[in-house]
């Protein structure tokens, strides 16, 4: 079995980060070596007056000690950080655990705003971290940020091919952008460097906002690549499974802002990932 090291916060209440990457890549047949990057009462974004603590000290005694067990990994995917400085920390660890394959979600912003706890000192060390990276999964804002474009540009397709392949001159062998508002539609957009083809995967719009699905869409990502499904492929399970969570967890009583009922459609992930993207 692959192991996972899953470099994210752990919120106390609302269902994201370490809440949905732990279920998802388990269930798809990894397993999960979590590095908490900070404790949250709630997630961000959404519930007023939460708590956070940052855990830096504590992830930099966790990678020693993992270290001195000469304990060995296969992937190690960050998502959100608690501070700018954690950048270095995750940085130390692919040099120490050399070999692996790493996956960044670069979690800072989103509707074209950083997020309350992100800084530009943040997107400025995010850069060096996705230069180091095998993947990456930023939204459309995130991709914005990262190459210094404006969040309300209207997206077309070769704006897109553009700004993937620039995202890749950064270092990753792919990319994946997630979110791009294009005309009535959004859409995923992804380049392979190495095969050097585009892809491109339509989504039906749902008006429905909900927290974590940049999460929910990396994990899957996450879990598919380390069970050796094709590229295209593991992007539509990805971003299918997003929106059977979206259906089923519209379809209850539930109070939205605390996520979404991943545990309702989770024996999906463990179908075989078919391809439902197209070339462009």
């Amino acid at each position: 079995m692959k192991k996972v090291i899953a470099a994210h916060d752990l919120s106390g209440l609302g269902k994201a980060s370490l809440g949905s990457v732990i279920p998802i890549i388990s269930s798809m047949g990894s397993v999960v070596c979590s590095l908490p990057t900070a404790v949250l009462s709630t997630i961000t974004g959404v519930f007023d007056g939460y708590s956070i603590t940052d855990l830096t000290e504590q992830m930099i005694k966790t990678i020693s000690h993992w270290e001195s067990l000469k304990a060995d990994f296969d992937i190690i995917y960050s998502g959100f950080l608690g501070s700018h400085e954690q950048v270095d920390v995750i940085l130390s660890a692919i040099e120490r655990f050399k070999g692996c394959y790493v996956i960044v979600d670069p979690v800072f912003a989103d509707n074209g705003r950083l997020y309350p706890t992100m800084s530009h000192e943040m997107v400025k060390n995010m850069k060096r971290l996705v230069s180091r990276a095998n993947l990456i999964t930023p939204n459309f804002t995130e991709a914005c940020f990262l190459l210094d474009e404006n969040p309300e540009t209207k997206a077309d397709d070769n704006t897109l091919k553009k700004w993937l392949s620039r995202l890749c001159d950064m270092g990753p062998e792919r990319c994946v952008i997630t979110s791009c508002p294009l005309g009535k539609d959004i859409c995923v957009a992804a380049y392979d460097r190495i095969k050097n083809e585009y892809w491109k995967l339509i989504c039906r719009y749902i008006p429905i906002e909900f927290h974590g699905t940049g999460d929910i869409f990396t994990s899957v990502l996450t879990g598919a690549v380390a069970r050796g499904d094709c590229f295209e492929a593991a992007i539509s399970l990805s971003a299918s499974f997003v929106r059977d969570a979206i259906d089923a967890t519209s379809g209850e009583d539930w109070d939205r802002r605390y996520g979404l009922l991943i545990e309702k459609v989770l024996e999906k992930v463990t179908r075989p990932a078919v391809n439902m993207c197209e070339r462009f």
